[in-house]
Order: C-alpha cells, then sequence, then structure tokens
C-alpha cells in the first residue's frame, strides 16, 4: 500500500491547494478539516465508501469525499470578542488640600449633573478669607491717603512750595499703596475659588462605581489631571462601548456607523444592538496579529449589563442569496487560478471556475460549473496514491 500524503488542508504540503479566504476565522471549520483527514486516512486502507452528510453534499463513492454543487444563501460575517466598558467614564479628583469632612453618596448610587458628592473642612480657608478682607480694608484706607498727600503736593508744586523730586515720592507711594490693594484683592479671589473647591459636584449624568476615600481622611488637591487624590470614579452606564481588536484583512471591509449584533456570555441568548464608532487610523500588533482597534457602541440598552462583562460582537460583511456554492475545501489553487475535480462516473475533470463570496464553510461559484455537479474534496495527488 503507497502512503497517502498528509491532506491538503494545510498549506505546504502538495502542490493543489484548498482554497481559503483568510486566516482561521472559525473553530469549526478547522475541525472539520480534521475530520476530513481522518476519513481520508481511513479511505486509503481499503474500498470503504462515506456516507452522505446530513445537507445532503456527501456522496457516496469508492472511498472519496464528494459533494454537490448547491444554491445557498451565503453570510459572511465576521465574529470578535471584548469588554464591555462605559462611554463615558470620569476620575473625581481633589482640587484642593484639606480633611474630608462628609460623604454624600455611596457605590452604585445614581447621580445627576451638578448633584453634591463630597465636602472639605473648609475651616482654615474661611480663616484666611477673614484675615484677607481686613487685609483689604488696611489696603483701602493706605491708598485714600496716599493718594489724598500726592494731590495735595501737585498744588503745592505749582505754587512752588515743594520740591519735584518730594511731589513724586508722594505720587509713588499712592500708586504702591494701589498694588497692595490690588494684589489683596487678587488673593482673596484665589481663596473664595478654593473654597467653592471644597464642596465638589458631579461633572457628569452618571453611577458611583468606586468609592475609595473615607470621611476625615486627609487628602492632596492638585492643579492637573494627574495629581491629587482619586475621591471616587463616576460612569455612563446608559450607553455602553466594546473595546475590540479586528484583523486588518476584515477591517477594510467595515465602515463607522455599521449596525453589528452583540452578546453577552454571562446572559444566554440575550441579544443586543450595535453599530460600529470607531476604527482606529493606526495599526497596532495584538497576541502577533496586526489589526485595528475597533469600539463598538451598544445601541441597545439593557440594565442587567455591567462593565467587564465579556461580550461577542458579529459585524456582517457580505451576504448573497441562492447562489451556487460548494464547500471550501473543494476549491482548490494553483498559482492565480481556482478549480473545481468534477466527477463524471469514474472519470475527473478538472474545471476552472469564477470563485466570489467565500465564507467559513462554503465558497460562491460564479461561472465555470452548475448546480447538482459533483465535485471531489480530494486533491488528484491523493487519489493517485489509494491502493
Amino acid at each position: 500500500m503507497q502512503v497517502l500524503r498528509p491532506f491538503p488542508v494545510f498549506y505546504g504540503f502538495c502542490d493543489a491547494k484548498p482554497f481559503r479566504t483568510s486566516y482561521s476565522r472559525s473553530v469549526s471549520f478547522r475541525l472539520s478539516a480534521c475530520l476530513l483527514v481522518a476519513a481520508v486516512a481511513l479511505g486509503g486502507c481499503g474500498p470503504k465508501s462515506v456516507a452522505p452528510a446530513k445537507d445532503g453534499s456527501g456522496v457516496r463513492g469508492n472511498g472519496d469525499l464528494t459533494a454537490r454543487i448547491e444554491r445557498r444563501d451565503l453570510d459572511f460575517d465576521v465574529e470578535v470578542t471584548g469588554d464591555l466598558r462605559p462611554s463615558v467614564q470620569v476620575d473625581v479628583k481633589a482640587e484642593v488640600s484639606g480633611k474630608i469632612k462628609k460623604i454624600l453618596v455611596e457605590v452604585g448610587q445614581s447621580v445627576k449633573r451638578k448633584t453634591p458628592l463630597l465636602e472639605l473642612d473648609d475651616y482654615d480657608l474661611l480663616t484666611e478669607r477673614a484675615s484677607t478682607m481686613i487685609e483689604i480694608e488696611g489696603a483701602k484706607l493706605q491708598l485714600s491717603k496716599a493718594s489724598v498727600n500726592a494731590k495735595r503736593a501737585q498744588e503745592l508744586l505749582a505754587g512752588g512750595l515743594v520740591s519735584k523730586q518730594e511731589a513724586e515720592n508722594l505720587k509713588l507711594d499712592a500708586d504702591i499703596a494701589a498694588n497692595n490693594l490690588d494684589r489683596a484683592a487678587k488673593r482673596l479671589q484665589g481663596v473664595e475659588d478654593k473654597i467653592v473647591k471644597t464642596r465638589i459636584a458631579s461633572p457628569i449624568d452618571g453611577v458611583v462605581t468606586t468609592l475609595p476615600v473615607v470621611e476625615g481622611q486627609v487628602v492632596v488637591g492638585g492643579p492637573s489631571v494627574s495629581a491629587g487624590t482619586l475621591l471616587m470614579t463616576l460612569a455612563n452606564l446608559t450607553d455602553m462601548l466594546i473595546s475590540t481588536h479586528v484583523n486588518q484583512m476584515d477591517v477594510t471591509q467595515m465602515r463607522e456607523g455599521q449596525a453589528v449584533e452583540v452578546t453577552v456570555d454571562a446572559f444566554e441568548g440575550l441579544k443586543l444592538g450595535g453599530k460600529i464608532q470607531l476604527i482606529a487610523p493606526i495599526a497596532t500588533i495584538k497576541n502577533n496579529i496586526k489589526g485595528f482597534a475597533v469600539d463598538i457602541l451598544v445601541t441597545s440598552q439593557d440594565r442587567r449589563i455591567r462593565p467587564g462583562m465579556s461580550a461577542n460582537v458579529h459585524i456582517p460583511i457580505a451576504h448573497v442569496k441562492d447562489v451556487l456554492s460548494v464547500p471550501v475545501e473543494a476549491v482548490f489553487r494553483e498559482g492565480k487560478k481556482r478549480y473545481l475535480l468534477l466527477k463524471n462516473g469514474e472519470k475527473i475533470e478538472r474545471r476552472e471556475v469564477e470563485v466570489g463570496l467565500s465564507t467559513s464553510d462554503r465558497a460562491e461559484i460564479k461561472s465555470g460549473a452548475q448546480e447538482g455537479d459533483v465535485v471531489s474534496l480530494v486533491p488528484l495527488e491523493n487519489k493517485a496514491g489509494r491502493s
């Protein structure tokens, strides 16, 4: 018995290679290929027949795997996975330093924009404001006195009763007093701003998702987003996003705004609507696959879904109706050409065909063959090696 060559679903084992549309998109297809390998190997051990498949595509023959060309509707979609996350999430941080006086919300509570969240102790700031206001009153008195002296000096200078130098010095004293008053007023405004920031309100409509501080804790204020103690996190759970990564071969067939279907692992049978919100302009590599980050907006609302849950996204790419098709294993390639092995009794005819849409398991035949034709799923090299 001549040793059979491996079934050519794995590239590189023989010259005649089965047509594949892209990288492995379907676990079920790989499983089917493995089963076909086993069937071919068993067929080489003796003249055994293969029972027809449940869908009628398998045909009994002399140990050969065959299929009929049939009309079917073909749907090609891409399935990707990702985790649900809020469309808007805000970290609320302290802008001024102080001790937490009162926390007005709790984790899981829904809040509206401008709802009070937390209060800081403002005793020191109130004391500073009172002191600054006294300073301002003193600066006003000094300015008033200096202004009167400067005006009187100008009158005396006109009569030749004071020197020009003395008059200029009195005018300079008035200018200094005015500057001191302006500085005190700005300092008071700064204190007032800090007092306002001790009353922290919600910047968005959302839900309190984290609250890592407690009353009495001293927090540090920061002038920037990266600085300051984190007080709590708010998230808008009404609109959820799924961040995923799509292979570069498939992303070219997608567009922003395209409708998709979303399923959630935690709720069997739950189907939600969605749309592609963003396709990243620059490719990235994830799990050794070059592709593009894609954000999916879940347009159907369901209060049961929560951030962090695993979700599956079905992105429809193409659909054809009532077209001739064969299993993808029946389409072989040679260079840029695609061909079928048509069976007519014991004879095998190699027929070049035009292939249209291909899914994970079937390929559309646009021309070159007819409905009802029987095709082989095994390349000619394997047939020659049978005993």
